[in-house]
């Protein structure tokens, strides 16, 4: 587990984050507008060049030990793309505008931009993640709004935090059916009383087939949508709560 604490001085904290970011990649600082309003947000600059290295140390290693690893055990890269999902989410957000006690947990978090929206908002944030460099990237998006973000690196298999969120983000971390069994126990012994899941779908045929599955469960889900400038179709989001 990898805990970035709080910073003391927001200018001199930024510096060292993008330093630390740039000893391996290129970043790119754009301008998101969400609902009217503005957003710095700054991501990867060539998502396919990571991915790239991935399969380059992969091949390295394969010629090293002469095994291949196994497909469950590689970590791909999928934090370095803004995916249209967390857009849709982060809309959602602004557009409720939760109470500023809640806690929220942006789980598979990526460059943390729903996370980043959540603060903005005035809301507590946990950051989780499994990959170090997308914990980084979060931490340095959310530094505008907040003081008091904190990051863990995060298996959602095997690991537990030992505290609940009034909100748990996942954007587009319905993908792999085989993750389900391990994130419905996830949610459940992380959400507080009354709190929600609150999951972003592109329309993936695994999406498709996710409320059928989570139902039977003891989970109640609703449905909305968000209409993002990236893609000509809404997001698809999923609002789960514990009957």
């Amino acid at each position: 587990m990898i805990t970035i604490d709080a910073p003391t001085n927001l200018a001199a904290d930024h510096r060292r984050l993008l330093a630390r970011i740039h000893r391996r990649y290129r970043t790119v600082s754009e301008t998101i507008e969400l609902c009217g309003r503005a957003y710095a947000f700054t991501r990867i600059a060539d998502p396919n060049r990571v991915l790239d290295e991935v399969a380059a140390e992969e091949d390295r290693l394969e010629k090293l030990s002469g095994e291949r690893t196994k497909a469950d055990c590689l970590h791909l890269p999928y934090w370095a793309e803004l995916w249209d999902s967390a857009l849709g989410m982060s809309q959602l957000l602004i557009k409720r505008e939760p109470p500023g006690d809640c806690r929220v947990l942006d789980l598979g978090c990526g460059m943390g931009l729903t996370g980043t929206i959540a603060s903005s908002l005035g809301l507590a944030v946990m950051f989780a993640d499994i990959e170090p460099p997308a914990l980084m990237f979060a931490k340095l998006n959310s530094l505008q709004h907040t003081r008091t973000a904190r990051a863990r690196q995060l298996n959602w298999q095997t690991a537990r935090l030992g505290e609940t969120f009034d909100l748990i983000l996942g954007a587009d971390i319905l993908y792999e059916r085989r993750q389900w069994d391990h994130l419905e126990p996830f949610w459940r012994a992380h959400l507080a009383p009354g709190g929600s899941v609150l999951l972003g779908e592109p329309g993936r045929q695994t999406g498709d087939d996710f409320p059928a599955w989570v139902t039977p469960r003891g989970w109640r889900v609703s449905y909305h949508q968000e209409a993002v400038a990236t893609r000509s179709t809404p997001i698809r989001l999923f609002e789960l709560r514990v009957i």
